[in-house]
């Protein structure tokens, strides 16, 4: 269960001060997917959504997203291996990945895929809004 975000929280990044950042949800659960699309659109970014990985990588060609929010045990093509592809395929420098999973292992997983944020399900909505706007102005 995904907790909803409390009414009065500041949500970045404020519009109309610089573009929409674009993010790819690939999540293949209706109800996460829909609100993690919600939630971010109200945040002021510009979601797209994936169903497998399949189906994000022919998204991130033509999306060119800054931010890839990534589920591990997707249907079709796992997140490990859509990562996995993705990289072999594609420019992926400025592009941050972030790993949303329930799976026990999704640490070691991301380790050896050399991606340090992990977001563990059930989250809660501030986590996920506080890390991608983290990858949206990360701290030199």
């Amino acid at each position: 269960m995904v907790e909803r975000q409390k009414a009065g929280a500041v949500r970045l990044p404020a519009r109309g001060h610089m573009p929409r950042m674009r993010v790819l949800v690939v999540e293949d659960d209706d109800d996460t997917r829909r609100l993690m699309e919600i939630e971010l659109g109200e945040a002021g970014y510009d979601v797209i959504a994936a169903l497998d990985g399949q189906h994000a990588l022919r998204l991130v060609k033509t999306a060119r997203p800054k931010v890839l929010l990534v589920d591990l045990g997707l249907p079709l093509m796992s997140g490990d291996e859509f990562v996995r592809r993705w990289r072999a395929s594609a420019d992926v420098k400025d592009v941050s990945v972030v790993i949303v999973s329930g799976r026990e292992d999704a640490a070691e997983v991301a380790e050896t895929l050399g991606i340090e944020r992990v977001i563990a399900k059930p989250f809660r909505i501030e986590d996920l809004l506080a890390t991608v706007a983290q990858c949206a102005h990360p701290v030199v």
